[in-house]
């Protein structure tokens, strides 16, 4: 065997033994996209108590444990600097996971975000984990009395699979905090980048001498 052909053998062998990146059970998420917010001035927010502002539904094979599924993590750019969001996932004690292939996930019932549930699909199940919060944010007004419209681009991460959010919110200023969901939307997540094991062809000639 010539040592070019030795050399490929042992890169397809050495590619065979790096270990396959974990991956996420492919996940579709329901939200609310479109909302109406009404803020007080300076350093007021409103986070949502009891209530999550979406649904997290398994669509893999497998099911999504809880160390997964806690570790989701977001990224959040907003058009108004003014008018910040901060989604997170809560764990909010009782055993809320594992979330099974086709089942749903989050809290609803108030503040309008009963119309997720519609957008479930045949042979999705629903667990209602009201009035515990999983799925939730805070959105606030960091300075200055804004009103009007703000969008929100929010990247949901869960393992390997990313969803992206689009929120539009309508912001009003007023004495009391309060949110409503005004419409729902669903969208699905799909792969993220995943590292890989670089293997340079000097490093293989450098095994062989």
């Amino acid at each position: 065997m010539s040592v070019k052909a030795t050399l490929a053998a042992a890169a397809l062998s050495l590619a065979a033994l790096v270990p396959a990146p974990a991956r996420a059970a492919h996940f579709d998420v329901i939200y609310g996209d479109h909302v109406d917010l009404t803020l007080c001035l300076n350093g007021c927010a409103i986070t949502l108590a009891g209530v999550d502002f979406g649904l997290l539904v398994n669509k893999g094979v497998t099911d999504i444990n809880g160390p997964e599924f806690f570790a989701t993590s977001f990224t959040v750019q907003s058009s108004e600097p003014s008018i910040t969001l901060d989604p997170f996932v809560n764990n909010p004690g009782p055993p809320v996971t594992p979330i099974h292939p086709n089942e749903a996930i989050g809290s609803t019932g108030l503040r309008g975000s009963s119309i997720f549930p519609t957008l479930l699909m045949p042979g999705e199940t629903y667990n209602n984990t009201a009035p515990l919060q999983v799925i939730a944010f805070e959105v606030s007004r960091a300075s200055g009395s804004y009103s009007g419209p703000v969008t929100f681009t929010v990247t949901m991460k869960v393992g390997s699979e990313i969803a992206t959010l689009n929120m539009h919110f309508d912001v009003h200023v007023g004495g009391e905090s309060n949110i409503t969901f005004l419409s729902a939307a669903r969208v699905s997540s799909t792969s993220g980048p995943t590292a890989t094991a670089v293997t340079t062809w000097g490093r293989l000639k450098s095994m062989y001498r």
